[in-house]
Parts: structure tokens; sequence; C-alpha cells
């Protein structure tokens, strides 16, 4: 089988983008994986598969590496970027993903709208919180670059908290009054990516529950992320969009 692809980064996170609308492909397991392989395949941090779906604008499918499902924001990013630039929709849009059905606002960047977040677990290490994804969030006052990020990931999975759950992890640095900087490793792709969506609302979220800070600029490796949120009394967290610029980088064809 050949399969056209296309390959998106949004702040160095990078996905391949399978259209798929018109709902002919199905790709197994195994060629999910191969697909996101460096060595072996085109890879990436994720393959986004783009589907038709009744009562929305489309779906996004997400596959961690690893071939597990879960939503992506990053990733959704790419896939409405792909949308408008090929004409399947314009300013407005509502889609299904796996955390649920999300809107967005296409102008000049992408504002997309993540779900509401209410709980979070406060824990002797850092904070625990679901942003469409599952997030460990731990402040540092250290040089933020010189952590050795695999040995922070194994030392957070050791409490008792995460026995039976898997999380990403997320380092954050606060700058300044508006600006955080932060690292992620991502619990699906098995290693520390460029830049992570939800670990961005996860960290901003986080800051403002421990600083109460609003904080509007995130600093990855691969770039810069923002995020605007309204945020209640109760520290109920509504209205949150996360805003980026992603980018096609190529596109191509493999056979599978």
């Amino acid at each position: 089988m050949q399969l056209h692809f296309y390959k998106y980064q949004s702040s160095g996170n990078s996905f391949i983008l399978i259209d798929n609308l018109e709902n002919k492909t199905f790709l197994l397991k195994s060629q999910i994986i191969k697909l996101c392989d460096y060595s072996f395949g085109v890879g990436s941090d994720g393959l986004i598969i783009l589907s038709s779906v009744l009562g929305m604008d489309f779906e996004i499918i997400f596959y961690n590496p690893d071939g597990s499902l879960s939503f992506c924001a990053n990733g959704s990013l790419c896939a409405l970027h792909f949308l408008k630039k090929n004409k399947f929709i314009h300013r407005d849009c509502s889609f299904k993903a796996f955390d649920g059905i999300h809107t967005a606002i296409i102008e000049n960047d992408i504002h997309l709208k993540m779900k509401d977040i209410d709980k979070y677990k406060k824990l002797d290490n850092g904070y625990y919180l679901n942003s469409g994804a599952p997030h460990h969030v731990k402040f540092v006052n250290e040089e933020l670059f010189k952590i050795n990020i695999i040995k922070e990931y194994k030392n957070i999975r050791k409490h008792n908290f995460y026995k039976k759950k898997l999380c990403n992890i997320n380092l954050v640095f606060i700058e300044e009054e508006k600006t955080i900087s932060i690292r992620t490793f991502e619990k699906g792709v098995n290693r520390e990516t460029l830049s992570c969506g939800t670990g961005a609302v996860a960290s901003v979220v986080a800051t403002s529950i421990k600083e109460n800070l609003v904080i509007n600029s995130i600093k990855t490796k691969g770039g810069k992320l923002k995020v605007i949120f309204n945020k209640n009394k109760k520290d109920k967290f509504s209205d949150i969009y996360l805003i980026g610029s992603p980018q096609e980088v190529f596109r191509g064809k493999i056979n599978l």
C-alpha cells in the first residue's frame, strides 16, 4: 500500500498527518509504529488521521508513536492548519477528539479551545492535572535545560500517586510575570519532545494555582505557544485556548 502523508510541526512537536476524510485508509498498529519511527519510517512525535464523522465538521484521531490513542493539542493545531489551508474549514469549526468535542477559531494564529479544568491534585513534588492528557507539573529554581529530565521522570514515577497510572511530566521555570519556560517528557513518545500543547496548558494552570500569576507566553525547546483562560475564585479554569502557528514541513508518500 502506498500512503500519502503530510509532515507538520507546531513549536517543534512533529507529526505525520493523513487525510482520511473519505474514510478509505485503515492502518494497523504495527504500521503506525513504523511510520513514527525515525529509522524505519517517516519519524514523528505522533500520527494524525483526519476522518469524517456525523454531526461534526471532522474527527481528529491521534496516535502516539507507541500506537496508543490520546488527545494531542499541538497535533490538533496542525490538523486545523491543514484543513484551513485546503479550504475544508473557514474561520470556525467543531470537531471530535479522543477527549471529546472541541471548537477552534482560525485567524492569523489558530485558537484551540480546551476542556475546562476544575480538578487538580497537589502533591509534595508538584501538581497533577488533566488538560486533555494527564500531566505532572514540577517547578524548578535551577537552570531548566541542565536538568536530567529522564532522571526526573523516573523519580516522579516512583511517587505512590503514580503507581497505577502513567502521566507526562513537565518541568517549569517561571522567568517573569507573564512567561514560563517548560520541558516535557511525554509518556506515549517515551522521551522528551521539543514542545507539548497539553503540557503548556497544564503548566500555565498549575502556575496560576501555585503563584496566582496570569501566564500568557510559554517558551519550549521548539518555540513559543500562548495560552489564555478565565479563572474563578474556586480555581475553576474555563475558556482555555491554546494558541499556536503550526507549519507544514513537507509532504510525501511511503510504501507500507
